[in-house]
């Protein structure tokens, strides 16, 4: 079974990744990494619900996919609650998230991720 990474042209968007530190300011403030800009990932800006019969919540306002052949300065592994910056093509914000989930996708017959469906809102 092949499976092929993520076609390139799908991935059009930029973003910046400022992971968050297990530190702390002396106010208690999280502290975070210097950002990180990586090019060639997919923002699709459709929010997730969970519903139940009595209630339904907003999981995520987006899903950012990176891959992990076409995507740049990928880091090892994303950490929840961290920074996610959507950037135009001028640098300019577009939406400014927090990471709330970061699903690692392997390929279905090596132990290698395939891609990253991080959940922002």
């Amino acid at each position: 079974m092949n499976i092929r990474p993520l076609p390139k042209r799908w991935l059009i968007h930029t973003i910046i990744y400022e992971e968050k530190l297990k530190d702390k300011d002396s106010y208690g403030n999280p502290l975070f990494a210097d950002p990180v800009t990586i090019k060639h990932v997919r923002v699709d800006n459709t929010t997730v619900f969970s519903r139940d019969t009595t209630d339904t919540k907003v999981l995520a306002n987006g899903i950012v996919f990176v891959d992990t052949t076409h995507s740049t300065n990928v880091p090892n592994d994303f950490v929840e609650e961290s920074k996610i910056t959507w950037i135009d093509d001028k640098g300019n914000d577009i939406e400014n998230y927090v990471l709330k989930k970061a699903a690692d996708l392997y390929y279905p017959t090596k132990n290698k991720i395939h891609h990253w469906e991080l959940e922002v809102i």
